[in-house]
């Protein structure tokens, strides 16, 4: 991977942590900054960060839903 490509991925999955936290605040019923505290010590967070890897080229409901199975959150 290019470092402009590199550079690419940091822009467009940090753009999309935002949108994650604000569906998993929404869902849990937390505030924003409890749901972005838990989303970014989670191993769902670190294998979206990485470059290159299946979670991060998944849409933001995937990701959310993997993060619940991670954290064995049940949703209603």
């Amino acid at each position: 991977m290019s470092e402009k490509d590199k550079v690419l991925h940091r822009i467009l999955t940090a753009t999309q942590t935002g949108t994650i936290v604000c569906r998993i605040a929404k869902t849990l019923g937390i505030p924003t900054y409890e749901a972005f505290r838990r989303f970014i010590v989670s191993k769902t967070y670190a294998n979206f960060r990485k470059p290159g890897s299946v979670l991060s080229m998944c849409g933001d409901p995937a990701i959310v839903e993997e993060f619940f199975r991670e954290n064995k959150y049940v949703q209603s």
